[in-house]
């Protein structure tokens, strides 16, 4: 049955208005999330292209950065780790300081280890060179007490200790002076010298030092207080500059070997050619005698030195 349209009821003009402005609300409603959902687009597409240039831009930096830092560390080295050596120096360092602050003077350190010391007063002089070889193709480490004056005279010596790391230099004096005779302003000048020639060659500042004749007074004390180094006198004293014959040498070295020894020889001041001839034999019987040769940084950091220390014996160091 087909409806008469002029016969369909009118709806009132307040409802028709009333649904004219529902459907106008409605299609507003679907014109808003369109646009909200184009924009969100638009966003995220910005925010991807954003996200790409930062990470690149990033990358960029970042490898311009440890560039940087790498020629920072290559060129200046002020960030460059400390090898292996440079942290054992620094231990080494460190245990001087602490038999400083133990002790007054060290001359002979503690008996754990079989450890022993080398040490050679007086150079450089015509002789270094070949302590110095004798030394170096036995692996040997030692320890040289350096007068300045032999230093400005004869500097091979000096150059041949500071090529090796494993050869110490330490401060004797600027002239072989004998101290306890001296001013307190002559001491300094003694001690001073020498340790600014040492320097000169290429060694670092020097934190050991002998006493000529092992002799001192309080004056010495507080000059080498004041300057943190460490006086090291000896426990074996082979008397080589007495030249009283090789096997003597070796066997008074030899004789009187014990833990944390500190061996007296010397490297200038005279005639060593016996020094020289003895040193092989006194390395081999030590070794065979299950010792290992040591610096005295390494002997202090290895074995460090009693409180209580044997009479000072003046001699000839």
């Amino acid at each position: 049955m087909t409806r008469d349209p002029e016969r369909a009821p009118l709806r009132p003009p307040d409802a028709r208005l009333a649904e004219r402005r529902r459907r106008a609300k409605r299609r507003q409603v679907v014109r808003r999330r369109r646009r909200v959902a184009a924009a969100g687009a638009v966003v995220v597409l910005v925010g991807v292209v954003l996200a790409a240039r930062t990470l690149g831009g990033s990358s960029t930096i970042a490898a311009k950065g440890a560039r940087a830092r790498y020629a920072d560390r290559t060129t200046t080295g002020t960030r460059r780790p400390l090898s292996a050596a440079q942290r054992q120096a620094a231990r080494e360092a460190a245990a001087v300081q602490a038999a400083r602050r133990r002790t007054p003077h060290v001359a002979v350190a503690g008996r754990e280890r079989r450890e022993m010391a080398l040490t050679f007063d007086d150079g450089p002089g015509p002789y270094t060179p070949q302590v110095v070889r004798v030394l170096q193709r036995r692996h040997v480490p030692a320890t040289f007490f350096q007068v300045g004056q032999s230093a400005k005279r004869f500097t091979r010596g000096g150059q041949d200790d500071r090529r090796d790391r494993n050869l110490v230099v330490g401060n004797h004096t600027e002239t072989h002076a004998h101290l306890p005779a001296l001013p307190v302003s002559a001491q300094i000048s003694e001690v001073d010298d020498a340790s600014a020639v040492i320097k000169g060659e290429g060694n670092p500042p020097p934190r050991l030092f002998r006493p000529p004749y092992g002799a001192f007074d309080r004056s010495t004390l507080h000059v080498l207080a004041n300057r943190r180094m460490l006086m090291v006198l000896w426990t074996i004293d082979s008397q080589d500059y007495q030249r009283p014959g090789v096997a003597t040498i070796v066997r008074r070295v030899v004789d009187g070997a014990r833990p944390g020894a500190i061996v007296l020889m010397h490297d200038a001041g005279g005639d060593r050619s016996q020094t020289v001839a003895a040193l092989p034999a006194i390395i081999h019987q030590l070794r065979e005698r299950h010792y290992k040769l040591v610096t005295i940084p390494r002997l202090m950091l290895d074995d460090p030195p009693p409180r209580k220390q044997p009479p000072v014996a003046v001699g000839v160091g």
